[in-house]
């Protein structure tokens, strides 16, 4: 399969982070993927990166910086606030053996901000990331 490169150029702290070709969050979500739970603490590293949009223009803001200014990244903020935490985060699991988030950065800062210590997330091993894949 010859995967669709990543739209956007990532910024160098990001690159560790993101991966480097285009997924679908639908198909990650349609996975029957193991839940586990996850100290929020080893997580919370995902917060000061610049994961997030801000005045239109991506990979501007980190979590950190939204929470410490709710009025100026509001949208941001209420985003945040409303995160279910009921849904589990998505993460992979990586080659090195970190985890990174896939999907629900906005659920661990609301996990942080109401001092949770474990939040659920559902694990996609590395060799399965073609099943979340767009060709091109």
């Amino acid at each position: 399969m010859t995967r669709r490169p990543f739209p956007l150029a990532v910024p160098p702290e990001l690159t560790a982070y993101i991966l480097d070709f285009h997924w679908d969050v639908e198909r990650l979500h349609a996975l029957d993927l193991p839940t586990v739970d996850l100290p929020v603490a080893d997580l919370a590293h995902h917060l000061d990166l610049p994961f997030w949009a801000y005045d239109d223009r991506p990979f501007q803001v980190t979590p950190r910086q939204v929470a410490a200014d709710p009025v100026t990244y509001r949208a941001q903020y209420e985003r945040t606030l409303a995160a279910d935490l009921r849904h589990p985060i998505d993460v992979v699991h990586r080659p090195d053996d970190r985890i990174t988030i896939l999907d629900g950065v906005h659920r661990l800062l609301r996990a942080e901000l109401d001092h949770h210590p474990t939040i659920p997330a559902r694990v996609l091993p590395w060799p399965a990331l073609d099943h979340i894949a767009v060709s091109s």
